[in-house]
C-alpha cells in the first residue's frame, strides 16, 4: 500500500471521528445500460420502431435509444446507495421486457452484438422532426459514414459517480489546510482529474475482472479477420481475450489516434476537444457535408461533437439547453465522472450485479485517494498499449505484462492492487456498517484464484456448449425474459410508465412546436465555438 493512500485513509478516519454528524462516505451514483432489441425467434436485430408504450426516445428520462433505433438505453436517476440504482434499473427492465414480449422481441444480453447482415441492417435512431431531434439523427448518420453502423451496435454500461460535499470538506482540508468554499470548485475539478489519472493507471484490472466480450458473431467482421480464432462456423473469439469491446477490434477510430488526453489539466482536456472540433480531417472531407442536399455528417472535422471522442472515463458536468459539454466544464467545473469501460454482464438480467457496483465504488475511492501524480506522455502511450494487451491477452495466465516496473504475471499484479482495494473496502465497511464493500473485493480476489469464474471464461464456455456465440446469447436472452414475465406487472408500474410515456410525448411535441429556425441555420448556430 502506498504511503499516500495510507495517510489519506488515516486522515479521513480522523475526519469521520471528529464530524459525527457529517456523512463524508456518502457517494452519488447512477447507471446507463445499453441493450439491443432483437427478434425473439431468430436473434436478428429488430427493425420495428421504438415501442410507443416506452414513450419518446428524445425526452423520456429513463428509457431512450443510443445509436440505433434498436439499441435501447436505460438511465437511472442519481442515488445515494447501490440498492437504489439496482431497484430502479430492475423496475425499468421489468416493464420493458413485458412491452417487448408483446411484439415478439427480447433484449440481447451481451456487449458484442447479434448477427448483423450488413450496415443497412442497422436502423439509425429517429428522434422526430424538431431541430434537436434532427441534429441527433445527422450526428448518427455521420457516425455511420465515418465508422460504419455495425461498430455502433456495441453495448456497454456507464457508471456515473460523485462524492458528497462532506467528503470535499475533508479532502480540501487534508490537501490544502482549509476548506475554502471560494476555491472549492477548482479544487474539485483538479481532484477529479487526479482520480481519472489513477483510473487510467489501474483500469486494466476492470477489463480483466469484468470483461465479458471475448467472442462475437462472425458477421461483426464483414471482411473477416485473422486476429481471432474460430469457434464453430459462425463465431470469432480471442483465445485469451477479456473484452473485444475495449480492444482495437471493437471501437476503431484512426482519426482520434493522436487525441491522447492524459488529464493533467482541465484546460488541456478542454482545449484538445475544442481543437478537434475545428480541425478538418481529410477522410471526412472526402465524405462531404451533404449529398443532394441531405446531410452526411454535422461537419468534416475530427469530431462532429464532443461526445464523439471515445474514452474509458470522462469528466462530466450537466449541461444547460444548447450548451456544449466542454463549455459547461470550463465555466462550472467537473461535477461527476462517467466510467465507460464496463462491459454488459450477460449473466445478470439487468446487465450488472450489485457486487460490481460496490467494487467500482471502492475502486473510485482508491483512485481519488492514491496520490495525484501527473501522467507523462510516454506513460499515456504505455497505458493504452497495456489496456489493449489486457483486452486481448488477459486470460493468458503465463503472459507477462509491463505495468510500469518490468514484466510480471497478471495474477501477481492483480492481487497486489486488490490488496490496496481491500484496505479501502475495510475502511468503507467499518465506517458505513455495510459489508458489501468488503464482500465485493473478496469475490474478485477469489476470481484470481479460480479464473474459470471470470465472465470472459464463462462466455467462451457457454459459446462452446451452444455451438456458437449467437446461439448462446439468444438462449440466455430468452431465459432472462421469461424470468421477467413470470412476475406480472403491477398496476403501479403500468400507471408509472404510462404517465412517463405521455409526458415524454408532450415534451417532444412542445419542442417541435417551439422551433422557429430552419435546420441549416440551427446547425450553423449550434456549431459556433463557445
Amino acid at each position: 500500500m502506498t504511503t499516500s493512500l495510507s495517510t489519506a485513509l488515516t486522515a479521513l478516519d480522523a475526519f469521520c471521528q471528529q464530524n459525527k454528524e457529517a456523512t463524508p462516505l456518502t457517494f452519488h451514483r447512477g447507471v446507463e445500460r445499453e441493450a439491443l432489441r432483437v427478434n425473439k425467434l431468430n436473434g436478428r436485430i429488430s427493425h420495428q420502431p421504438h415501442p410507443q408504450k416506452l414513450g419518446s426516445a428524445l425526452t423520456h428520462n429513463a428509457i431512450t435509444t443510443d445509436y440505433s433505433e434498436s439499441l435501447m438505453e436505460f438511465i437511472t436517476g442519481v442515488h445515494p446507495n447501490v440498492e437504489g440504482v439496482m431497484s430502479e434499473l430492475t423496475t425499468i427492465h421489468h416493464f420493458v421486457n413485458h412491452t417487448l414480449a408483446e411484439q415478439g422481441e427480447c433484449l440481447w444480453p451481451a456487449s458484442m452484438p447479434c448477427y448483423l447482415e450488413n450496415n443497412e441492417d442497422v436502423p439509425i435512431a429517429d428522434y422526430g422532426s424538431s431541430n434537436v431531434g434532427k441534429l441527433k439523427r445527422v450526428y448518427r448518420e455521420g457516425l455511420s459514414n465515418r465508422y460504419g453502423r455495425i461498430m455502433q451496435c456495441i453495448a456497454g454500461m456507464h457508471y456515473n459517480f460523485s462524492f458528497d460535499e462532506d467528503f470535499w470538506d475533508f479532502l480540501q482540508t487534508y490537501k490544502t489546510g482549509s476548506a475554502n468554499p471560494e476555491a472549492r470548485q477548482v479544487f474539485k475539478s483538479d481532484s477529479y482529474f487526479a482520480l481519472i489519472r489513477n483510473f487510467r493507471r489501474n483500469s486494466w484490472l476492470l477489463s480483466y475482472l469484468f470483461g465479458a466480450s471475448p467472442a462475437v458473431d462472425k458477421s461483426f467482421f464483414q471482411k473477416g479477420t485473422d486476429k481471432l480464432n474460430m469457434l464453430g462456423e459462425n463465431t470469432y473469439y480471442g483465445q485469451h481475450a477479456t473484452s473485444l469491446r475495449m480492444s482495437d477490434l471493437g471501437y476503431q477510430n484512426n482519426a482520434q489516434a493522436d487525441l491522447f488526453v492524459c488529464y493533467n489539466k482541465v484546460s488541456t482536456y478542454i482545449d484538445t476537444l475544442k481543437q478537434a472540433l475545428k480541425t478538418p480531417y481529410p477522410k471526412y472531407q472526402q465524405i462531404g457535408l451533404k449529398t443532394d442536399g441531405v446531410y452526411n455528417q454535422l461537419n468534416t472535422n475530427i469530431l462532429q461533437i464532443e461526445n464523439e471522442y471515445y474514452s474509458d472515463i470522462r469528466p462530466k458536468r450537466v449541461t444547460q439547453s444548447g450548451e456544449h459539454p466542454s463549455t459547461a466544464l470550463q465555466s462550472r467545473g467537473v461535477e461527476y465522472i462517467e466510467v465507460r469501460i464496463m462491459d454488459i454482464d450477460p449473466f445478470s438480467p439487468i446487465g450488472m450485479s450489485k457486487n460490481t457496483l460496490y467494487f467500482i465504488d471502492v475502486f473510485l475511492v482508491f483512485c481519488m485517494l492514491d496520490g495525484d501524480h501527473e501522467l507523462r506522455e510516454e506513460e499515456c502511450h504505455a497505458l493504452r498499449e497495456l489496456q489493449q494487451e489486457i483486452a486481448t491477452h488477459g486470460r493468458d495466465e503465463n503472459y507477462l505484462f509491463d505495468f510500469g516496473k518490468g514484466d510480471v504475471l497478471i495474477k501477481d499484479q492483480g492481487l497486489h492492487v486488490l490488496e490496496k482495494l481491500q484496505t479501502v473496502a475495510r475502511f468503507l465497511s467499518q465506517h458505513t456498517g455495510n459489508e458489501h464493500y468488503v464482500n465485493a473485493i473478496e469475490e474478485k480476489v477469489q476470481a484470481f484464484k479460480t479464473p474459470a469464474a471470470l465472465p470472459s471464461n464463462k462466455i467462451v464456455s457457454l459459446a462452446e456448449q451452444a455451438s456458437g456465440y449467437k446461439e448462446a446469447m439468444l438462449a440466455l436472452a430468452k431465459d432472462q425474459q421469461q424470468e421477467w414475465l413470470n412476475t406480472p406487472l403491477s398496476k403501479e408500474e403500468e400507471t408509472l410508465f404510462a404517465n412517463q410515456a405521455k409526458e415524454s410525448f408532450e415534451k417532444q411535441h412542445a419542442i417541435e412546436a417551439a422551433d422557429t429556425l430552419d435546420f441549416d441555420t440551427y446547425l450553423t448556430e449550434y456549431l459556433i465555438p463557445q
